[in-house]
């Protein structure tokens, strides 16, 4: 008499083929986990590669803030940058991973310049005792959170 082996409750194999069967069963499930696994990373590096991206929208628009914020009290203060000595320009260019890439650099400098560059002559509804103050610093932070700058550097980085 020959032994069975059973590997489903529906499906009986002879015991001499079932090394073969089991082979097969081990083979597809290989395979399975191969393609599990091949999507595990795709999702990843799909989900990692929004976030940098969002980070690169993140460290443009931080930069064109910046811009803003030296153009605006330069026109005040021509000796402003000189002054403060304040590289937070470069080191967010550097965070960005933007640094040499002096093309981007330019053209959120450009827009930056067209969009803010009379921040400082704005008049606002604030009196004080001591004459008048600007609100330079709430104005480049408008345009930093603005939905017009996050289109126009979601735009500038997919060309």
């Amino acid at each position: 008499m020959q032994k069975e082996v059973y590997i489903d409750r529906e499906i009986v194999v002879p015991y001499h083929r079932t090394k073969e069967i089991f082979s097969i069963v081990n083979t597809r499930n290989k395979t399975m986990g191969t393609k599990i696994k091949g999507i595990y990373v795709l999702i990843v590096l799909l989900i990692s590669s929004k976030i940098i991206g969002q980070n690169k929208v993140s460290e443009i628009k931080k930069y064109a803030f910046n811009q803003c914020i030296v153009l605006n009290y330069s026109k005040i203060d021509s000796t402003f940058y000189k002054t403060y000595k304040d590289a937070s320009g470069v080191q967010i260019s550097i965070n960005g991973s933007f640094l040499e890439n002096d093309d981007l650099k330019n053209k959120i400098i450009n827009y930056t310049v067209i969009k803010t560059s009379n921040y400082y002559s704005q008049k606002n509804d604030l009196h004080f005792e001591s004459g008048d103050k600007n609100i330079i610093f709430c104005n480049c932070f408008n345009f930093y959170e603005s939905k017009e700058l996050d289109k126009f550097v979601k735009k500038l980085i997919k060309k």
